[in-house]
């Protein structure tokens, strides 16, 4: 496990991403300003970002970003396939998809549970077919989200089907891009509320699912993969993946949370429970020192018997 943490590269990337988030936090424009080109573009970037994160070994804070550029374009175009269909276009909406890797809003928000998008654009879609109320509940959704803007991108019903066609060509291209450079681990455990965007509420599900390892350990994972920056949450993670037997996805975690974090005394002891799990007792006792300097309370308890158990 690295416990090195490069922060001149640090800065850098956090810089790339802030400026890439930057649409995430700016008012929507209409048709006259292109908000869908504009769209595009920073999901673009947003994948430049987190492609240049992953390179850099920050696998989980990469998944974020990448769940974004994934949900804002995979939004886009499916929202347009759909204004596409009440048009009259294809037989049905699932020929207007077509093999476009996404094929639901459930589908693009598992992908992607940083972004508001898949619920504002589903909101657009209902307040387009005159169910203002159901478009009224997902608006409320999407406000659940920290990144939450103002949009307007009512004015797709009223372009050309040529010109839905020409932004579906774009939003595709980016979205198939994305795809395969991005293999989503979230996962929806339940049906969506708006909740999804708060690490507290996959921590609740993980703690009411115990009794599934499994399910537990995906709910964990995913408080994880919505506030990637929170150290707290690599430690959580890691020790119900090692509950389910995923002792591999563990390390991985750990292996960033210690180049986020290298004192952390959380992430510190779950490191050397993994090893001292897999018979390295030489190697967990060097977590568990870093984990006895900078632990306290209850952890500190928990520390200082696995200290004892290593030492016998």
């Amino acid at each position: 496990m690295r416990k090195k943490y490069i922060l001149p590269v640090i800065f850098v990337l956090l810089a790339l991403v802030f400026c890439s988030c930057s649409f995430l936090n700016q008012s929507g424009g209409g048709a006259e300003n292109g908000a869908h080109e504009a769209l595009i573009k920073e999901a673009g970037e947003l994948a430049d970002a987190a492609a240049l994160q992953y390179d850099a070994g920050l696998t989980f804070q990469s998944e974020y970003v990448y769940g974004l550029a994934q949900a804002e374009v995979s939004s886009l175009r499916l929202c347009v396939d759909t204004v596409l269909w009440l048009k009259g276009e294809g037989a049905n909406k699932a020929e207007v998809i077509g093999g476009a890797p996404y094929k639901s809003f459930d589908e693009i928000f598992a992908a992607g549970m940083g972004s508001d998008a898949p619920y504002y654009f589903e909101g657009v879609l209902y307040k387009m077919q005159g169910e203002d109320e159901k478009a009224g509940e997902c608006y409320k959704k999407a406000a659940y989200n920290p990144l939450h803007k103002d949009r307007d991108f009512y004015y797709l019903k009223k372009l050309t089907v040529e010109e839905l066609y020409a932004i579906k060509e774009k939003a595709a291209e980016l979205e198939n891009r994305i795809y395969k450079e991005y293999t989503p681990r979230t996962a929806l455990c339940a049906e969506r509320t708006g909740a999804e965007f708060s690490a507290a509420y996959h921590l609740a599900m993980a703690q009411d699912n115990e009794e599934n390892a499994e399910l537990a350990a995906q709910c964990a994972l995913n408080a994880l993969l919505v506030s990637p920056q929170s150290p707290s949450l690599y430690s959580g993670a890691a020790l119900y993946a090692m509950k389910a037997g995923y002792a591999e996805l563990a390390e991985e975690i750990l292996n960033d949370g210690l180049f986020l974090s290298p004192e952390d005394a959380s992430i510190n002891y779950a490191a050397a429970l993994l090893y001292a799990a897999a018979g390295d007792n030489a190697t967990a006792k060097t977590f568990i020192e870093t984990a006895k300097a900078n632990a306290a309370g209850d952890l500190l308890a928990r520390v200082n018997a696995l200290s004892k158990q290593l030492s016998n």
